[in-house]
């Protein structure tokens, strides 16, 4: 099956995203500059970057070296276009995280903002663990199941409606247990709730060795 993610312009994903009846994509630029702020990673991967939602909460901290991934290579260009002069070294790829990374250096932290939900978990663990540096961390934001709201929020950008079938939404043990499975340790969770009525799980790891 084709991956919907493929067929989203990025200008309706980002118009979606920034409805006031969604408002995610303040909430995940915030949740970003709050994961570089308590572990203080010199390099970082954003993986599903999407058109580099956050990236401008880098400019001028610590981070030197910054990777994006997305499965979409017109995302990626969006990223290319509207960041490579502000961060310098930017590496960005396109690539299904599931399946196989592109060969790149190891990074301090790995930010995974909703995509488990389209992604095999196992999989994923296994992948991301080859690419964070001993003591890293890898930060993981699901979206918390609801029985009174839909999973993929109503909006007037048709394309989004694509995401329905293909969004899973998961279980946070089941989460920890196959990151832990393949190397991290827990070391924080919490929650974090939207105006919308929406709440989000942050997991945040640690890797053993």
């Amino acid at each position: 099956m084709r991956n919907p993610w493929l067929d989203i312009p990025l200008a309706e994903y980002e118009g979606h995203m920034a409805l006031p009846a969604v408002r995610q994509a303040e909430m995940l630029a915030d949740e970003l500059e709050f994961a570089v702020r308590q572990h203080s990673p010199k390099s970082i991967a954003l993986l599903g970057c999407a058109g580099g939602n956050g990236l401008d909460r880098l400019v001028g901290t610590g981070v030197e070296r910054v990777v994006g991934i997305d499965i979409n290579p017109a995302y990626v260009e969006a990223v290319r276009s509207r960041f490579r002069s502000r961060i310098p070294g930017l590496e960005l790829y396109v690539a299904d995280i599931q399946c196989a990374l592109p060969q790149l250096s190891p990074v301090d932290l790995l930010f995974a903002a909703l995509i488990f939900e389209y992604v095999d978990v196992a999989m994923t663990m296994s992948s991301l663990q080859t690419v964070c540096t001993p003591g890293g961390a890898l930060v993981i934001i699901l979206q918390a199941a609801s029985s009174s709201l839909e999973a993929v929020s109503p909006s007037p950008y048709k394309s989004i409606r694509l995401l329905a079938p293909a969004m899973r939404l998961l279980d946070q043990a089941d989460v920890q247990n196959q990151a832990i499975a393949a190397g991290f340790s827990l070391a924080s969770s919490r929650v974090v709730n939207l105006q919308s009525g929406k709440r989000f799980i942050v997991l945040s790891f640690r890797t053993e060795h």
